[in-house]
Formats: structure tokens, sequence, C-alpha cells
């Protein structure tokens, strides 16, 4: 199982990408260390309502190692050499599409500006 088949699960609007990128980063923050959902939900900002499908299938894909429900007996991020390959290419591309999308706005700034 991977990171990208847990990603087919999801929607794939800017808001699901965006909590997917959180919680992972979370997690591979704190590695090894049992999270419930309380926890990420807060230092996330990700709502309950998202977060719960997307645990869900993190834990089916065995991204996630999660101790029954993933909301409140918690989940731990314990990657194997691949799946660590495979989250740092998740997050690296996502900083890349970031800086791509800040740069075409400054961009446009400078040329019409801010519209003051």
């Amino acid at each position: 199982m991977s990171l990208r088949q847990a990603m087919a699960a999801f929607a794939d609007d800017r808001d699901t990408i965006t909590a997917t990128r959180d919680v992972i980063s979370y997690f591979d923050r704190h590695r090894d260390e049992s999270v419930v959902g309380a926890v990420l939900e807060r230092a996330t900002g990700v709502p309950a309502w998202r977060l719960k499908p997307l645990l869900s299938a993190l834990a089916g894909a065995h991204v996630l190692d999660c101790d029954g429900d993933p909301m409140n007996d918690g989940c731990r991020y314990h990657p194997d050499t691949v799946l660590d390959l495979e989250v740092r290419r998740f997050l690296r591309a996502a900083v890349t599409a970031e800086s791509a999308l800040q740069r075409k706005v400054d961009r446009f700034r400078g040329r019409y500006g801010t519209g003051h």
C-alpha cells in the first residue's frame, strides 16, 4: 500500500490536498508518536469532518498505523524507506506548487498593482 493509493480515495480539490499535506507533514514531524484526532485537529486546523475520512484512508493504505478508530484511539506514522520517499516527494511537490503560485501572484501584483 502507499500514499498514492490513499490519495486516490480523496477528492482532487485544493482544500483536500492542503489538508492531506498538513496532516502528513504533522505526522512526519511527530514520527512514532500516537496522535488522536482532537490533537491533530488543533495542531493542523483541519476540521474533524474532513480529518476522519482522511485518517481512515491513510490507515487503510497503511500509511498510518491506527489502533481502532483513528479519531479516538490514535494513529502513528512509522514509515519504511519507500513510504518515506513517497511522503518526501509529496511534501516537496506541494511546496513547489505553492512557490510557483506565489511567484505568479507576485508577478501579477508587480504588473498591475494590488488594486488599492
